[in-house]
């Protein structure tokens, strides 16, 4: 049983992240990534499977990750120690498969939060102390895709933050989870979107080959809602410039480019990149290399291996069973 004279990390998280509005310079993104981070670590603490993701902004997944964390243990800030940080910078690396970029942010978050515990004489001992920085490599900067609390973080943000957050949230959805190349996304068509399959009709490559590309539930619901929300109802493109008109490469490449800028990802992120990121999580989820073939759209002449045709019912099966963008 704690006192009333010992604080807890709930309520030191509070009073940090206040303390970050008032008094930092740091911007809301910033602020915003401490507060998730920390809340990783206290449900690391408490013991609770940390895997739940409010990727889909669901009003009753919203309401369980709330009453989850509402149900927490409390926690006293004085009894944390190192060798706890250090076991939960090894689970974000070993189980949530964190790159470098991502274990140094959340240290930097860690070392913020105990700096001001120790500013407020709210413990006596920094636990960070021996706790270094994760040592990135330069090259590393150029690494192929974002990992799952990477893609959470751009969501959620795109959600809460961005200036248009439903065509943010259809537009990177279909890279990220649809694997679509930029030019493919660019001239979709509000026609090639077939809600009652859970499909989006890409044409690409020399003479406009089509595949059908099984998309998640919820991707279904960024495109239905951003299709009752966006400016021009009536255009045939899916994504518009402000003339109405198909939204250029260009736009398309920026949109992209700036969120990652303003959540504070890798700044070597681009549209392509997502599109690896997309294969990335099918791959991690175990789905067979033909599959991913077929639902990238991959038709290398090069490569020793016989392309095996996979039929478009077995992929959605697939897609559907495995759910590879469950990002839990």
């Amino acid at each position: 049983m704690r006192t009333a004279s010992k604080p807890t990390f709930r309520e030191c998280l509070r009073n940090f992240i206040d303390d970050l509005r008032l008094g930092s310079d740091k911007s809301p993104s910033t602020i915003e990534n401490y507060e998730r981070d920390l809340m990783l670590f206290y449900r690391f603490l408490a013991g609770v499977d940390d895997t739940l993701t409010l990727t889909s902004r669901k009003p009753e997944l919203l309401r369980a990750q709330q009453e989850l964390d509402d149900s927490l243990p409390d926690i006293l800030v004085s009894e944390i120690t190192h060798h706890q940080i250090r076991a939960f910078l090894i689970h974000c690396q070993d189980v949530r498969n964190n790159s470098k970029y991502a274990l140094a942010r959340k240290v930097s978050a860690l070392k913020a939060f105990f700096s001001f515990l120790m500013r407020d004489d709210l413990i006596e001992v920094d636990p960070m102390e021996r706790i270094g920085r994760p040592k990135v490599n330069p090259k590393d900067a150029l690494r192929k895709h974002l990992d799952r609390d990477d893609v959470d973080q751009l969501l959620q943000y795109i959600h809460t933050r961005s200036k248009q957050p439903a065509r943010n949230l259809a537009l990177v959805s279909l890279l990220l989870f649809g694997g679509l190349r930029i030019s493919e996304l660019i001239n979709l068509r509000v026609s090639d979107v077939r809600f009652g399959e859970n499909f989006v009709r890409v044409l690409h490559g020399k003479g406009n080959k089509q595949r059908l590309v099984p998309l998640p539930d919820r991707v279904m619901s960024y495109l239905r809602t951003y299709l009752q929300e966006r400016e021009f109802p009536e255009a045939p493109y899916l994504f518009t410039d402000r003339n109405g008109n198909r939204l250029s490469r260009s736009s398309a490449y920026y949109i992209v480019k700036r969120l990652v800028k303003e959540v504070g990802l890798d700044s070597e992120i681009s549209p392509h990149k997502l599109r690896h990121t997309c294969a990335t999580l099918l791959l991690e989820a175990g789905i067979d290399l033909r599959y991913i073939q077929e639902f990238l759209g991959h038709s290398d002449i090069s490569t020793t291996q016989i392309y095996t045709h996979v039929s478009r019912v077995k992929l959605r099966q697939v897609i559907e069973e495995k759910d590879p963008f469950d990002l839990g």
